[in-house]
């Protein structure tokens, strides 16, 4: 598979964790190629209007006072999205990157733009692919893991670096479909988006329709089920569909990495 000639990585931090309350105080991002070399920068600190939470704060060490003179989001954003258009088919990359797209998305909404039509291609399964002997997968700890030259870590630049390196390391752009899970920039408020790839599940959520699953995993193993989606779900950087799961009767959470394949059951007749 050809290497992609340019990639953008990016981090943002932020205030909190809730992308309907909370803000983003800092974006992070590196333009780099498939050698590693990084081509431009883009490192802006944004006013959030409101406090640090606490405990975001004893993450990346930002204080209100840092961003007392910082300009608002819709100041940043213009600048952000022309580094995108300038650069319109190098990648997206973040880590837990259903995080980053919805943030950016909710500022962007914020702020009256445009969302651009951009996937955010996730490094975080395909360091699950890649090493499943790890107890986990956070950013840090495969920082540690691959020996990264420590920086100042939890600020955005910094973050986007480890995931260059990451992606680098990973061979991401030879990974297969499995692993390169990518996510829309969307507007984090509203209900928890599919990964691309996953629309025809959305909009069987939609409409009430039931769906049969082949499925890995689970107390009953590789058996067919019928279930109606109810939600999507994201935890731990695993993208899931929670279900009524019409074996049991009963509500479930399904990973979406493992269903193996899926068909909408359409027609008066198509009742679980």
């Amino acid at each position: 598979m050809p290497r992609e000639p340019l990639c953008i990585a990016l981090d943002l931090e932020t205030t909190g964790l809730d992308p309907a309350s909370d803000r983003v105080v800092e974006i992070g991002a590196l333009v780099f190629d498939a050698d590693g070399l990084v081509v431009e920068t883009f490192e802006r600190l944004i006013n959030p209007g409101r406090p640090i939470a606490a405990a975001a704060r004893a993450i990346n060490g930002i204080l209100d006072s840092d961003l007392a003179e910082a300009p608002p989001a819709a100041d940043v954003l213009p600048d952000f999205v022309h580094l995108l258009g300038r650069t319109p088919d190098a990648p997206l990359l973040a880590h837990n990157a259903a995080f980053d797209a919805g943030f950016l998305g909710m500022e962007l909404t914020r702020a009256g733009m445009a969302i651009p039509d951009r996937p955010v291609l996730d490094t975080l399964p395909l360091a699950r692919a890649a090493l499943p002997e790890l107890r986990s997968h956070r950013l840090d700890l495969l920082v540690a893991h691959f020996g990264i030259a420590p920086q100042a870590r939890h600020r955005a630049l910094s973050d986007a670096a480890a995931v260059m390196d990451l992606w680098l390391r990973l061979d991401g752009p030879a990974a297969d479909d499995v692993a390169r899970v990518s996510y829309p920039i969307h507007d984090g408020s509203r209900p928890v988006r599919p990964p691309i790839g996953w629309e025809r599940l959305d909009e069987a959520l939609g409409r009430g329709r039931p769906v049969r699953i082949a499925y890995d995993g689970g107390t009953r193993g590789d058996v067919p089920r019928i279930i109606t989606p109810r939600s999507f779900a994201h935890r731990g950087g695993v993208a899931y569909v929670v279900a009524t799961c019409h074996i049991d009767s009963v509500e479930k959470s399904f990973r979406l990495d493992r269903i193996r394949t899926y068909e909408v059951l359409e027609g008066p007749g198509a009742r679980p």
